[in-house]
């Protein structure tokens, strides 16, 4: 690493800032680049984002796409600064250090492993596999919002539910269409009933029932709970946008990556009213 490049200014983005920067473009409009260790950021990250630790970071600049704004966050804002002032002085054009890093963000925070999930994708799977495990993960959540509409104490609770299956419902009938369109033919249903048992994020249905907090008629909870499984999809669905060679398949995730952000807009609105009514 150039010792110059660590005197480049760059722009310090406060959180709220940061937050408006991303709300404002699309998932695949820019990145958000972890430069800590991967023992830092397996207990917790923001969720779909690169990791590139700062000690790699010149070997491995060719990760990173020029032409899109770059957000770099560490621990605290150090090692971040450090790697925004060299992408800086490297030509990337526009460039920000997250203040105060991860400490201070107040926004959806995820954990685990980098590989975390990859497993279910193979990184030379082709367009078409990509979408049925699309498909079985957009089932498997919805599966698990009916359970908990059959289990609701009330009619408030069903209907959140309700609503929230026929979202996953939606993403489905896309996605075989989506299928049918590109591969000629129906998307394999025997599949995905086969591995229904995958949610978005990559968890397991039954694991994820067994781990309800304060059981299905605890509104909060299952509030929080839900947001918690979205965060964890739109992580898995970052990390396979740059798991995948294939830009069919990674152009699939980051469109999932924008549902899965407005899913978490929606359940985040419903808690606030929620929360207001008491």
């Amino acid at each position: 690493m150039q010792w110059k490049n660590l005197f480049t200014p760059v722009a310090n983005l406060s959180v709220a800032e940061a937050r408006a920067f991303m709300d404002q473009r699309s998932t695949g409009d820019y990145e958000l680049l972890d430069v800590r260790q991967p023992n830092e950021y397996q207990p917790t990250h923001i969720p779909g984002r690169r990791l590139i630790p700062l000690g790699e970071l010149p070997a491995r600049l060719g990760e990173l796409d020029r032409r899109k704004p770059v957000i770099a966050y560490c621990a605290v804002g150090g090692r971040s600064k450090a790697a925004a002032q060299y992408l800086a002085g490297q030509g990337f054009s526009e460039v920000y250090n997250l203040a105060g890093g991860i400490k201070v963000w107040d926004g959806g925070k995820v954990g685990g492993a980098l590989e975390a999930g990859l497993e279910l994708l193979p990184v030379e799977a082709e367009f078409g596999d990509a979408l049925q495990l699309a498909f079985a993960m957009e089932e498997g959540s919805q599966h698990f919002y009916q359970h908990l509409e059959a289990a609701a104490a009330t009619d408030e609770l069903r209907h959140l539910f309700n609503r929230l299956a026929g979202f996953e419902e939606r993403h489905k009938a896309r996605l075989a269409s989506l299928f049918k369109e590109k591969e000629g033919r129906e998307l394999d249903a025997a599949l995905a009933a086969a591995t229904v048992g995958i949610m978005e994020g990559g968890g397991r249905l039954a694991d994820q029932v067994a781990a309800l907090p304060g059981g299905p008629d605890q509104i909060t909870a299952v509030l929080d709970f839900a947001m918690a499984l979205e965060t964890q999809a739109y992580d898995l669905y970052g990390r396979l946008v740059l798991h995948s060679k294939n830009e069919s398949a990674k152009s699939l995730f980051i469109g999932l990556m924008d549902e899965e952000r407005t899913h978490l807009g929606f359940l985040s609105r419903e808690l606030e009213g929620l929360l207001s009514r008491r």
